[in-house]
C-alpha cells in the first residue's frame, strides 16, 4: 500500500499500522505452516494386512 503523510503524526501512525499488519501476517502464516502432531493408534501399526 503507498502511503502519503501530511505531517509526522501520520506518518508514524502509518509505520504504526504497517508493523502491526506485518505481525498479523506472521501470525497467520505461522499458524497455517505450524507442526501439528497426529500420533497413530497403536493397534493400526499392529494388526495384519487385510488385503493379503
Amino acid at each position: 500500500m503507498i502511503e502519503s503523510a501530511q505531517n509526522a503524526r501520520m506518518q508514524e501512525a502509518f509505520e504504526i499500522a504497517h508493523a502491526e499488519r506485518a505481525q498479523a501476517f506472521a501470525n497467520i502464516f505461522a499458524w497455517v505452516f505450524k507442526s501439528r502432531s497426529a500420533p497413530l493408534n497403536q493397534t493400526v501399526l499392529t494388526e495384519p494386512s487385510r488385503c493379503a
